[in-house]
């Protein structure tokens, strides 16, 4: 069970690393802008991803009336904007993959901000638990290093070389799958 862990740890790191690396591969700077000018776009995902799901998991827990540790995990899980899965759902679905990598990356950046507070907010009105910690430094590091950076990497290669990331990028496909 303990070699477990950390493998468990080891394939969810390559996931979203990866994951990340193959959309900016298949992604182009003006694509990217495009989704990024999407305004409409960009004000519904950061209103359903930062408000209405969070309220809705404590409303569920509220209604299911959970215990306290499961009712801490659901606004947990509920105030985590945009996990892993965005572009990876966009990807195996056919989707626009380049709007489901920005608005990952911009959900992931923003969130790691408001998760603490977010949390710390719904659990105090909540009258459960409260007093959550959260160190936003290592949040912030963790996407700039897990998210930012191969998605970059990627979008780099793809505008400094793009017949090399054109034939890298169905191996980074099989690799992030």
């Amino acid at each position: 069970m303990d070699i477990l862990h950390p493998l468990f740890n080891a394939v969810t790191v390559i996931f979203i690393a990866t994951t990340m690396f193959t959309a900016g591969l298949g992604a182009t700077s003006s694509a990217l802008w495009g989704v990024f000018a999407d305004f409409p776009l960009l004000l519904l995902a950061l209103l359903g991803n930062l408000v209405v799901i969070p309220l809705l998991g404590w409303g569920l827990a509220e209604l299911l009336g959970l215990p306290t540790a499961s009712f801490i995990a659901l606004v947990l899980v509920a105030s985590s904007p945009c996990g892993p899965f965005g572009a990876k759902l966009a990807m195996v679905r056919n989707g626009d993959v380049v709007a489901g990598a920005a608005m990952q990356v911009l959900l992931a950046a923003i969130g790691s901000l408001t998760f603490g507070p977010t949390v710390n907010g719904i659990l105090t009105a909540a009258k459960v638990g409260g007093g959550v910690s959260l160190d936003v430094a290592a949040l912030v590091r963790t996407v700039a290093i897990l998210r930012l950076v191969p998605f970059g990497v990627g979008l780099l290669l793809r505008h400094k070389a793009p017949r090399a990331a054109r034939s890298r990028h169905p191996t980074a496909i099989m690799v992030s799958t």
